[in-house]
This record gives C-alpha cells, structure tokens and sequence, in this order.
C-alpha cells in the first residue's frame, strides 16, 4: 500500500482491508476516513442542495452508538449559500454532485452519509467502496449477505451494492470483519483529480472522483495534489 493516512483508527482499518478485502490481484492503494474524516457530506443532485446529504437508496445499517458526524451550520441546512460556499463549513468532508439520484456518486455518499465517521473510502488499484467494520453494524435484524451481489444503480451495471461479511450476527465474530456497501470498478471512473472549491482569495483543495455517468465525489483533502498523483500511479 501506497500513501495511506497515518491514524489510528485508519491504521486498523487498513489492515483488515489488507487481509479481508483486497483480492490477490489488487493492491490497496489510498483509504479516505478515520482521523482525518470528522466531518458530513453533502450534495447537490439535480440542482437541490442537501446539506447534509439526504440518504436515499439502500445502505449499510450501522447502531447507533458507532454512527457519528457533525452537524452543518444552521445556515447551510437551511440553504442560506450561494455556489460552493458551503465548502468552507469546517464540518463539510466531502460533496456529491449528480443529475439524478440514481448515479454513482449518490450510492456512495448514501453509504459515506449512513455509517457516518464509522464510514471509510478505499481506493484500492483496481476499485473503489465504502467500508466499515462489521462489528458496528445495526444487529437487531438479521441481514445476511445476498450469495449474488445485487446491480447497483450504474452505465450497464459496472457498480455493485455489496453487503458483505454479515453472516453471523447476535453476538458471534462475523464471518468477514469488513463489510461493503458500496464500490465500483476503476474503469468506470474518468478521473482522479485535485480541484479548489470555494469562494474568496483562499480556496480549499479537495481530491475529486470523476464518474462515467457524469457525476462526481469530492472529498476535502489537504495534500490533494500528492494522493491524486499516489492513486494515479497505482490504478489498473
């Protein structure tokens, strides 16, 4: 692996998605989350501002205790900005933008939205999927891994909506620590690149996927320029 953030939390995380999630012919490459995540994401699809983003399709369930993340200014939820300024909100992470509710940036910030901080982006050399640790799944209810992963929401089916690793639940270790809600295949992504946002003399960088359906996800990220060009370098 490649450039990882250095955390606590993120350091464990990698390590399971090391042994549980990366295929042998895959290289772990970046992972988005953990100490540098602190924060909600948001979103504009089809022109409406939500803030935070407002859950739509299906998600990984997370208990509550585990599922934390800051609340918007009251300006911002009640869509007092103009443009991109909601991107200087200290507590803004990262931003989806799409043209219908149905696209690949909205799937993933479902899942980003859902699990909260408990939620991490992992760019391996060959996909990229929202992660969390089975163990913070919501267990009231039985949620066993389907044996076919269901089509997401996609140009001819190239996402997958995968709930993996849930299939010992009510107190037992599950079969899989890391379970995916989300992911979708490298070549279905256009383009990995920094870009400033924000308005005024200082625009914050942010780390932005480009998908082939139009939309995009764009993450806050401070060395922006740097893990673009690790991820670039890495992909397959």
């Amino acid at each position: 692996m490649t450039g990882a953030v250095v955390g606590r939390s993120t350091s464990s995380m990698v390590k399971l998605l090391v042994k549980h999630w990366v295929q042998s012919s895959e290289q772990l490459v970046y992972v988005f989350g953990g100490d540098e995540r602190e924060g909600y994401v948001a979103s504009t699809i089809q022109g409406v501002n939500r803030v935070p983003h407002l859950v739509a399709g299906p998600t990984v369930q997370l208990a509550e205790k585990h599922r934390t993340s800051p609340v918007p200014m009251k300006a911002l939820r009640s869509g007092a900005f103009m443009g991109d300024e909601l991107v200087h909100d200290p507590g803004l992470w990262g931003l989806v933008q799409a043209g219908t509710p149905t696209e690949v940036a909205v799937r993933l910030g479902d899942n980003l939205t859902a699990a909260g901080n408990a939620s991490f982006l992992a760019v391996s050399s060959h996909r990229v999927g929202v992660v969390v640790e089975t163990e913070h799944l919501h267990t009231e209810t039985e949620q066993p891994a389907p044996e076919e992963p269901a089509e997401g929401f996609s140009l001819l089916g190239a996402a997958k909506s995968v709930v993996r690793g849930v299939t010992s639940l009510g107190g037992d270790a599950p079969d899989n620590p890391v379970t995916c809600g989300f992911e979708v295949p490298m070549n279905f992504i256009r383009e990995i690149a920094p870009v400033p946002m924000g308005r005024g003399g200082k625009p914050l960088r942010f780390l932005r996927f480009w998908f082939a359906d139009g939309s995009s996800l764009s993450i806050k990220h401070a060395e922006a320029e740097r893990t673009a060009e690790t991820i670039r370098q890495n992909i397959r």
